[in-house]
């Protein structure tokens, strides 16, 4: 039988299970796991990032960019039905304590004007202070994010020195159908995510990329949440099969 209920329900390939039993394992937490090194600077070449942290879940690597990004009690613009808001268990209201100011959009993406027009521009003692901008590509509809949206949403975003982080748990599916390379997408935008486990058939892992110090912090702040692991190169091994055999079937 082919189970397509999802991407998520696929089975770690032969090369996986070989290279997860082959794997040079170190202690991560003290940074000393060399194939987790790997996976990480292969990563961020790919997406043209400065760094990466791998991370246990999709969910952890969202809820780790607004810990790490947005301040406490600030305001983060996001869609509706977005992963954050409607499938993460009202994670960001436990861990970062961010509030989010969700968006209806008419079209079936969010829209620059539909985001700078609930930003709260004057500083008021009654406001929240904007902290975050996210959105999804592709969308959990399927839907590709227009490339010009994206920019815009990005140099709007920039010029009220709110950041923006990308959910991109499928981003490589959203550029093949796009035709557009990833890291070309990855540029608008100051953290993105991506998922090992969905559509690449390995079997746990996602990875959080930005800037170096946006990373270090991460990486700190990963530790808080329960996400320091230890010889988690056993994880990192079919992550780096993923990326170098898996992506290129697409």
């Amino acid at each position: 039988m082919i189970d397509l209920r999802s991407d998520t329900v696929t089975q770690p390939t032969e090369s996986m299970r070989k290279a997860i039993y082959d794997a040079t394992l170190g202690d991560d937490v003290s940074r000393e796991d060399p194939t987790v090194n790997r996976l990480e600077e292969y990563a961020a070449e790919l997406m043209g990032k400065e760094a990466a942290l791998l991370v246990p879940s999709g969910t952890f690597a969202n809820q780790l960019a607004l810990l790490t990004l947005a301040p406490r009690g600030s305001e983060v613009y996001l869609a509706d039905d977005c992963h954050i808001v409607a499938h993460e268990a009202g994670a960001s209201a436990v861990i970062s304590g961010t509030q989010l100011r969700c968006i209806d959009s008419e079209n079936p993406w969010l829209t620059w004007h539909e985001i700078e027009g609930k930003i709260r521009k004057n500083k008021d003692i009654h406001y929240p202070a904007p902290g975050l901008i996210e959105v999804e590509n592709a969308l959990g509809s399927g839907v590709i994010y227009p490339l010009e949206e994206l920019v815009k949403i990005y140099r709007g975003a920039s010029q009220w020195g709110i950041p923006l982080h990308m959910d991109g748990a499928r981003i490589f599916n959203a550029a093949l159908a796009s035709g557009i390379e990833p890291r070309v997408i990855a540029r608008n935008c100051d953290t993105m995510m991506f998922c090992l486990s969905k559509g690449l058939a390995a079997p746990v892992g996602s990875l959080l990329l930005g800037e170096k110090a946006t990373i270090e912090e991460a990486r700190y702040n990963r530790k808080i949440m329960g996400g320091g692991m230890r010889q988690a190169g056993i994880i990192a091994a079919a992550g780096l099969v993923a990326l170098n055999e898996e992506l290129p079937r697409l």
